[in-house]
């Protein structure tokens, strides 16, 4: 099965470093590698932009009480 068909199926820290390592390539490999990483890159940043949309939203943190200062 091609790369672009799995790329659905990676775990996010199998996508993420498969980002990595194809931003990488796009940089420093060869030519073959090269072209490969532009055909890829837009169906890696388009797996990651559809599973930041289905993530749930996080709440902020609730601002935390001032401590009392005890009388010495």
């Amino acid at each position: 099965m091609p790369i672009d068909e799995r790329i659905a199926g990676y775990s996010d820290k199998e996508l993420a470093s498969l980002h990595d390592n194809v931003r990488r390539l796009a940089q420093a490999g060869t030519a073959l590698q090269r072209a490969e990483a532009e055909r890829l890159m837009p169906l890696i940043d388009a797996e990651l932009a559809e599973r930041k949309a289905r993530a749930p939203a996080r709440k902020a943190p609730a601002p935390r009480a001032a401590k009392k200062k005890s009388p010495a």
